[in-house]
């Protein structure tokens, strides 16, 4: 059997925000399948500072991170695509101007304005080691390093001039109550799949995802076989091999053991 490499979404896939946790069953198919050679990455538009414990702990081989900027393997970074200096700059600028909150991340932490409260708070609901989100620091040493922006907005009207200033930037914009993403518009987590599948030569055709948002269609789109999640979007579903039960029905944990009956993983 040829080695297969596997690609998890975390929110609404591994881990379910309801009930807070990766379930044993999921945990279990993972490691069954890396005790059988296969290799098992996490491909999420979270930067590694945004990584709990709780997921780093179930040892996962890689992880395409910050919608596909930052690359690590086996403990070692192996790709990194830094966002050019000047739009961050300009991007910060003009946020501080509209009282909009934000967190720089770059590959190894996040950081905060320990005044932005309401982004702070906002993130210790989201499964996060905010340990990794450093208050203490300087801004301008910061944007050289700076990998992706998530922004926070309060009003509907910072929302729409939040939009107007993406312009330089790959965005995801959400409503006011909600972050908003900036990162790079050369990297996605098929950019960052297609580099892991070519430094590992491993075939498309041996490759598998599972996923369940927006952010994920770019990823089922590149690998060879994507699984999405029934409490997906509609945008991933309709593109999907095949529709596994919900994050909260251990979907992930359902479909790899029919993966495992088949002998495919």
């Amino acid at each position: 059997m040829n080695r297969k490499i596997i690609f998890f979404d975390i929110d609404g896939t591994i881990f379910s925000t309801r009930i807070g946790r990766v379930t044993d069953r999921v945990k279990a198919s993972i490691a069954q399948a890396q005790k059988r050679g296969h290799l098992c990455f996490i491909a999420s538009g979270r930067p590694w500072s945004f990584i709990a414990g709780n997921i780093k702990a179930m040892g996962f081989d890689g992880y395409v991170l910050a919608n596909g900027a930052h690359i690590r393997y086996l403990g070692r970074d192996l790709g990194i695509r830094h966002l050019p200096r000047e739009d961050v700059d300009s991007l910060c600028r003009s946020f501080r101007k509209r009282g909009i909150q934000y967190i720089l991340s770059t590959p190894s932490y996040s950081y905060l304005d320990p005044a932005f409260t309401s982004l702070l708070n906002f993130y210790r609901g989201c499964n996060i080691d905010m340990e990794q989100i450093l208050h203490d620091f300087e801004e301008e040493e910061v944007l050289d390093r700076t990998i992706k922006v998530e922004a926070w907005m309060e009003t509907q009207e910072q929302s729409e001039y939040a939009a107007s200033c993406c312009g330089a930037f790959a965005s995801e914009i959400r409503g006011p109550g909600q972050t908003t993403e900036f990162y790079g518009k050369q990297v996605s987590k098929a950019t960052g799949i297609k580099e892991v599948l070519r430094m590992l030569s491993i075939p498309v055709e041996d490759s598998f995802c599972f996923g369940d948002g927006p952010n994920d269609v770019e990823m089922f789109e590149t690998v060879g076989n994507g699984f999405a999640m029934e409490n997906g979007v509609t945008a991933v579903k309709s593109i999907a091999q095949k529709i596994c039960p919900s994050v909260e029905d251990d979907g992930v944990a359902v479909a790899m053991a029919e993966l495992f009956k088949r002998h495919i993983l």
